[in-house]
């Protein structure tokens, strides 16, 4: 048999002679009156804790529902499958002549050989046949 918390079942009961009085009996009743009352303000402290914690958590798992949602009509929406979509816009200009970083840095491909360098590189392959 379970006790509830606080009580002392081998706790010796105030007697007069023998006999518990009137008073005795009800200061007694009090006390434990007392005590399930704190008991109980506890467990609704605790209860009220509890419920803001479900609370939260069911609000984040109805964000991750929609967030699983959305990735999988991504993934379903995609026309090549295994890859991810991508949105490319064309160029204005015909040719690419120049690119330029985003940190500012301007690349301008390597040096063009020039017409020397060609006719040079030229007469050493047909002389190596």
């Amino acid at each position: 048999m379970q006790f509830p918390p606080g009580f002392d079942p081998g706790a010796k009961l105030p007697t007069h002679e023998g006999k518990l009085t009137n008073e005795d009996a009800l200061n007694l009743l009090l006390k434990k009156i007392e005590s399930i009352e704190e008991q109980g303000k506890a467990m609704a402290k605790s209860y009220k804790g509890l419920e803001a914690q479900f609370t939260q958590m069911s609000q984040q798992q109805r964000t991750t529902d929609f967030q699983m949602g959305q990735l999988a009509t991504t993934v379903g929406n995609m026309q090549n499958k295994g890859k991810f979509p991508s949105t490319t816009e064309p160029n204005p200009k015909e040719h690419c002549k120049a690119i330029e970083l985003q940190s500012g840095t301007k690349y301008q491909g390597p040096p063009l050989p020039s017409e020397d360098n060609v006719e040079e590189k030229a007469t050493e392959i047909e002389q190596e046949k």
